[in-house]
C-alpha cells in the first residue's frame, strides 16, 4: 500500500490585510500615474511606502498594476463593469480569430 504523502499549506509572507482590504480581494480602483480604470485581485500589499498601495493584475490589460488604497472605488458603477464585459469581449474575439487563422495555416499546410 503507498503512502499518503503530507500537504502543508504555505501561505504567502508579509502583510495579508490592510483596513479591510485583504490579499486575493477584488476591487475596482483608479491607476496611480495614469488615473485610469482598474479591477482585479490583490496580489501583494506594501505599506512601506509613505502611502500604503498594493499590486494587482488588471483584468482590463492582464498585467501587473499598481495603486493606492485612497483610489479604490468601494462600489463599481454599472457603466465600470459594462466597460469590463465589454473589454474582455473583445479580446475573447480577437484570440478566437487568432486561432481560426492558425487552424486555416496549418490546413493550408497539409
Amino acid at each position: 500500500m503507498a503512502k499518503k504523502k503530507k500537504v502543508e499549506v504555505v501561505l504567502p509572507l508579509g502583510v495579508q490585510e490592510y483596513d479591510g482590504w485583504k490579499l486575493g480581494q477584488v476591487v475596482w480602483c483608479k491607476l496611480f500615474a495614469s488615473n485610469e480604470l482598474a479591477t482585479g485581485p490583490i496580489h501583494q500589499i506594501n505599506l512601506n511606502d509613505s502611502e500604503p498601495c498594493f499590486t494587482f493584475v488588471d483584468k482590463f490589460s492582464g498585467s501587473f498594476r499598481l495603486a493606492l488604497f485612497s483610489s479604490i472605488i468601494a462600489v463599481p458603477t454599472a457603466a465600470m463593469q459594462e466597460k469590463l464585459i465589454r473589454t474582455l469581449a473583445r479580446s475573447q474575439r480577437s484570440a478566437d480569430r487568432k486561432m481560426e487563422k492558425r487552424i486555416e495555416r496549418a490546413k493550408g499546410k497539409k
